[in-house]
């Protein structure tokens, strides 16, 4: 298994095209006071986050919005990082499955040597909340037939396209370039590589292998919402599931306000597709997008390997909440619904919620309490509501709650794509430890194991990431398209060559991997009687 203990992926020197190759280095040891010999292991989790399995073919995607914020389109600098389209985007269920036979090969803790006690998932685990999309991800989590493709199984139908009525060279085309076009801007200026064959490859079924330990599940704001922003409509369900695809706006149309509709508090829209072009392409029915009780129904849909709703229960499916919470040991675990129904990609919790995690916090039964979140504390600012909708709350009167629980000891959550380690409170005299984790769909593509141990008058938490077990090199992971493990090499791979990252020099500082101290680090808490 490539921790980063023993080895670390890292993006290597960029060329005259700023593509870079990886390069795979000594690793990190743990930074920190390490657990004496006779520490006592109590638990031991593996946590990802930001699984975003995206139906790429599907027409309620806006990939046509994203083009604003290339380094080479005029409007860059007043457009800033938007998301809605990633080249690697269509490689999201192999990457997953090379993730989970990552997992599968930790057995235990990497310090503690304690079995492994269970898997979370903290959200996005869908890209566009698709009943498709969902039911992917549902499948390789738990094993399975997965057949990645969407309206006409005899040929691709996304945005990157070999036929030249088609073509369009704001989108990476594997294939090539199509005779008469000229080539698209991620080849020409950015230095991506030509990859016959993987349009047909990413649509080809293939048996998932399923996670062999115990694993939760966390909602995410992509789980419910269109791109993550937006709650789908009556119009949205039909784009969906149309044959018809989006691919320019209307002419006429405002940008800055298309943008000002697409925000991080809500209420979030889209703008209209009145006026804008349209090409043909199949229809599907199962990219309808998610009921409230989908997600929970699902999760509860499969018993045979013990998993016991992964977290939910038949009243999460009775009450259209995503909430919930298991005893594990000394361990209290509550995983919180942060998602706003009501729009915007940042988070809140809703008042009924918060009274009920106010009355688990209370309980003098567990030990230990964790929580698990799609979204980190510093992103539940997002408190819109519409008249007569009861009110959110937000991060200070959350933050202000929680300090006043000293079982609370540690906090798991995703959405911002990266590895981050940060302590709520004040050192010494209340707090907790806050640990972010990347996604498997932005650069570094990591997981991570976060083991508990009591070492006398003190808890270590001992957390450390790992790779997916995948290529590191071009030409080993485009040498066999059959693999899913070469697949996911090549989503890491373009990953770290995101051209809109560059702009901003994110990538290449390494933001989204973290510092050090962000990765393998051991933690250390006073034990709160």
């Amino acid at each position: 298994m490539p921790n980063s203990q023993s080895q670390k992926i890292i993006r290597g020197e960029a060329n005259e095209q700023g593509w870079v190759n990886l390069e795979v280095i000594e690793g990190e040891a743990l930074m920190g006071q390490a657990p004496s010999a006779d520490a006592q292991p109590l638990l031991s989790i593996i946590h990802i986050s930001d699984l975003h399995i995206c139906d790429a073919q599907s027409p309620a995607r806006v990939e046509l919005m994203d083009r604003f914020a290339d380094p080479h389109h005029p409007m860059s600098e007043m457009v800033p990082f938007v998301g809605a389209y990633r080249a690697q985007e269509i490689l999201t269920t192999q990457t997953l499955e090379a993730m989970v036979r990552t997992v599968n090969s930790i057995q235990h803790g990497l310090h503690s040597k304690r079995p492994i006690d269970f898997v979370v998932a903290t959200g996005d685990v869908t890209d566009n909340a698709q009943g498709n999309e969902l039911d992917w991800y549902f499948t390789l989590m738990e094993g399975g037939r997965v057949h990645p493709d969407s309206g006409s199984f005899d040929l691709w139908e996304g945005v990157a396209q070999r036929d030249p009525q088609k073509y369009d060279r704001s989108y990476w085309n594997p294939e090539g370039t199509p005779e008469g076009c000229e080539d698209d801007f991620p080849r020409a200026l950015y230095g991506f590589p030509m990859v016959p064959g993987l349009t047909d490859a990413i649509r080809k079924p293939f048996d998932a292998t399923g996670l062999v330990h115990k694993w939760f599940a966390t909602h995410g704001n992509h789980d419910a919402l269109l791109q993550g922003t937006v709650p789908p409509d009556a119009q949205l369900h039909g784009i969906a599931s149309s044959d018809k695809r989006l691919i320019a706006l209307a002419p006429d149309l405002d940008l800055g306000q298309v943008f000002s509709g697409w925000t991080m508090v809500g209420p979030a829209a889209y703008a209209s597709p009145a006026g804008g072009t349209f090409r043909d392409q199949s229809a599907d029915p199962r990219r309808q997008f998610n009921e409230p009780s989908d997600w929970a129904r699902l999760h509860l849909s499969c018993t045979e390997k013990g998993h016991d709703g992964h977290g939910l229960t038949d009243e999460n499916v009775q009450a259209g909440s995503k909430h919930w919470y298991r005893d594990i040991g000394e361990f209290r675990v509550i995983s919180l619904d942060t998602v706003n129904i009501h729009g915007g990609w940042q988070g809140s919790l809703d008042e009924k919620q918060f009274v009920w995690l106010k009355n688990l916090l209370a309980d003098p039964a567990p030990q230990y309490f964790i929580l698990t979140s799609h979204h980190p504390l510093h992103s539940l600012f997002n408190d819109y509501a519409p008249t007569g909708a009861d009110r959110r709350v937000a991060r200070e009167e959350l933050e202000e709650e929680l300090l006043k629980h000293p079982r609370l000891i540690l906090w798991l959550a995703g959405h911002d794509h990266d590895n981050r380690v940060r302590y709520i409170g004040s050192e010494g005299i209340n707090g907790f430890w806050h640990i972010l984790t990347s996604s498997l769909i932005d650069w570094p593509q990591q997981g991570r194991v976060v083991e508990i141990l009591r070492d006398g008058e003190e808890l270590v938490i001992a957390t450390s990431v790992f790779d997916h077990d995948s290529p590191t090199d071009l030409s080993v992971a485009t040498s066999n398209l059959e693999e899913p493990t070469n697949l996911a090499a090549l989503s890491r791979i373009l990953s770290a060559n995101h051209w809109q990252r560059r702009k901003q020099n994110e990538y290449f500082n390494d933001l989204a991997a973290g510092e050090p101290t962000d990765r393998n680090r051991y933690l250390r808490l006073p034990i709160k009687r």
